[in-house]
C-alpha cells in the first residue's frame, strides 16, 4: 500500500474554499482525466442506446445494448482484487486504452456501413468488461490523492464530473442526427486518448494490501476476492449501504439507460433531439446538485440530505412518468438527476471514509458489482417490458417503490444512525484491525525478507488517517470496518 499526496500550485482562493480537493495537484490531474473519460462514456451511451433502438425499432434494443455494457460489472471483483495488488493508475490507463480501441472499432463499422445489432452488442460487451476492470482501481485511487478533510469534496467532485458530463455527452444526439453515430464514436476514442495522456502525468503510486503470490495469479485472485466478501460480511453498516445503493440503481437509475430513447420517441413524440434534451436535463440537475453537495459541511446535514435525495430520486420518476410535455419532462429530469447524483455521491463518500485502503479496491468492486449487476438486470427487463406495455407505468411504479423503501428503511437502526450522524458509524474498529492483521500475515508469508526490507514505509491512507484520529465521537469511533 502506498500513497503520495502532492500539493501543487494553488488555484484561486475562492475555488479552494468551494472545492478543497482541488488543492492537490495529483487530484486535479486525475479529475481532468476522469472528466474526459466521463464525457466519452456518456457520448458512447447516447450513441449506442439510440443505435440499438434504431436497429431493432423497439425499446428492447436499447435494453439489450445497455445490458451488454453494464452486465459485465458482475466481474468487478476481479478488477477489485487486481486494484489491491497492482498499481491502480496503470490499471486505469490500460483499461482506458482498451476502451478507446472499442470506440475505434465501432467508428470503423459505422463509417463502413457494416454495423449491425450483433457486432454492436459484442463490442459493447467487451467495452463493459474493460470498464469493470477500470472502476475499482479509479475509485480506490481517488482517496489516495487527497487528505481526509478533502475526501467528501474529492468524491462529490468526481461524481459531479461523472454525472455532470451528461450535459456534454448528449451533444451526441444532434451529431447523430446531422452526421451519424460514427463521428460520435470517433470523438469518444479521441477523448479517451486525451484522458490517458493526462493520467500518465500522475506520480501517485497506489496499491492495496495484497503483495506477492503463493498459488498463481488466478487462484490468488479468487482468494483475495473472498477476503473482500469476508470484510463485507463483518462490516454490517457498509453492507447495508451497498444494499440501499443497489436498490436505488435498480428502481431509479435504470430509467436513464433503458427507457429514455423510447420515452423521447413515444411519449414526447420526438427523436434524437428530445433524447438529448432529456439527458441534458438529467445531467444539468446532477451537475448543480453535486456542486452544492461539495460545499456542504461534514456532519449531520449529510444524513438529512441522504434521506431527502433518496425519496426525491423515486418521486422524480413519478413526475416524469406523468409528464405530458417536454418542459414538464425536463423539469422532472432535472430533479431526477440532482437527487440521483447526490444520493450516489453521499453513499460512496460514506463508504470510502470507513473502508481501509488495504481492501478498498475489493470493497468498491463489490459495490459496483451489486449495484451495476442488479441495475443491468432491471435495464434489460425494462427494455423487454416496454415492447408490450406503456412506458409510463415502468417509471411511475419503480419510482413509488423506491420512495417507499427509503421511508420504510427508517425502522432500521443503522439507517437512522446514518441520518442522525451524516456518516457510517461502524461497530468499532475491530473489522478494519482484523483485515490489517490478516493482510500483514499474508505479506509475511508471501514476500521474501529481502523484498520486504527493500520496500519503503507506506504513508497513511485516508481511511487509516481516519482510524488513527482517535476513538472519540462519531468521526473517530465510526471509522474502520
Amino acid at each position: 500500500m502506498s500513497q503520495r499526496v502532492d500539493v501543487g500550485s494553488k488555484p484561486p482562493g475562492f475555488l479552494l474554499r468551494v472545492f478543497p480537493a482541488m488543492e492537490y495537484l495529483e487530484y486535479r490531474r486525475m479529475f481532468y482525466a476522469a472528466g474526459l473519460s466521463a464525457i466519452s462514456l456518456w457520448a458512447m451511451i447516447t450513441a449506442r442506446g439510440w443505435l440499438g433502438y434504431e436497429l431493432t425499432g423497439n425499446p428492447s434494443g436499447t435494453g439489450i445494448v445497455t445490458f451488454a455494457a453494464i452486465g459485465p460489472w458482475v466481474l468487478a471483483p476481479i478488477g477489485g482484487a487486481l486494484a489491491d495488488r497492482f498499481d491502480r493508475a496503470k490499471i486505469v490507463i490500460v483499461c482506458r486504452f482498451g476502451a478507446a480501441l472499442t470506440a475505434v472499432a465501432l467508428a470503423i463499422l459505422a463509417f463502413s456501413g457494416l454495423i449491425e445489432m450483433w457486432n454492436l452488442v459484442l463490442i459493447t460487451l467487451v467495452s463493459g468488461i474493460i470498464r469493470s476492470g477500470e472502476m475499482p482501481s479509479q475509485q480506490a485511487l481517488l482517496p489516495n490523492t487527497v487528505k481526509m478533510h478533502a475526501l467528501l469534496s474529492a468524491i462529490t467532485m468526481a461524481s459531479m464530473m461523472q454525472f455532470g458530463s451528461k450535459v456534454i455527452g448528449p451533444v451526441a444526439g444532434p451529431i447523430i442526427k446531422a452526421f451519424g453515430p460514427e463521428w460520435v464514436f470517433a470523438a469518444a476514442a479521441l477523448l479517451l486518448l486525451l484522458s490517458i495522456l493526462q493520467m500518465t502525468r500522475m506520480t501517485t503510486r497506489s496499491t492495496g494490501g495484497i503483495q506477492g503470490h503463493t498459488s498463481g495469479l488466478m487462484r490468488d485472485t479468487a482468494g483475495h476476492m473472498r477476503e473482500g466478501l469476508r470484510y463485507l460480511g463483518k462490516a454490517r453498516s457498509v453492507r447495508l449501504m451497498i444494499i440501499m445503493v443497489s436498490l436505488h440503481c435498480m428502481f431509479t437509475m435504470a430509467f436513464d439507460f433503458s427507457l429514455l430513447p423510447a420515452y423521447a420517441d413515444l411519449i414526447l413524440g420526438g427523436g434524437q433531439s428530445e433524447y438529448g434534451y432529456m439527458l441534458m436535463a438529467i445531467g444539468g440537475g446532477a451537475l448543480a446538485s453535486t456542486i452544492v453537495l461539495s460545499m456542504l459541511p461534514m456532519g449531520r446535514v449529510r444524513g438529512r440530505v441522504f434521506m431527502v435525495t433518496g425519496v426525491f430520486s423515486g418521486l422524480s420518476l413519478v413526475w416524469v412518468g406523468f409528464a405530458d410535455s417536454l418542459l414538464m419532462a425536463m423539469i422532472g429530469g432535472v430533479i431526477a438527476g440532482a437527487s440521483q447524483a447526490m444520493f450516489m455521491a453521499l453513499t460512496s463518500a460514506m463508504i470510502q471514509a470507513v473502508v481501509p485502503d488495504s481492501v478498498r479496491g475489493r470493497v468498491m468492486s463489490l459495490y459496483a458489482m451489486f449495484a451495476g449487476g442488479i441495475m443491468a438486470v432491471m435495464i434489460l427487463a425494462n427494455g423487454l417490458a416496454a415492447d408490450y406495455i406503456s412506458i409510463r407505468p415502468l417509471l411511475i411504479g419503480p419510482g413509488f417503490i423506491f420512495a417507499a423503501i427509503m421511508i420504510i428503511a427508517l425502522v432500521l437502526p443503522r439507517i437512522r444512525s446514518v441520518i442522525r450522524n451524516g456518516e457510517i458509524v461502524q461497530e468499532g474498529r475491530r473489522v478494519a484491525q482484523e483485515v490489517v492483521r490478516t493482510a500483514a500475515a499474508t505479506v509475511s508469508a508471501a514476500i521474501r525478507p529481502l523484498d520486504l526490507a527493500a520496500r519503503p514505509a507506506p504513508q497513511q491512507s485516508v481511511a487509516e488517517e481516519r482510524l488513527g484520529a482517535g476513538g472519540g465521537g462519531a468521526g473517530g469511533g465510526g471509522g474502520g470496518g
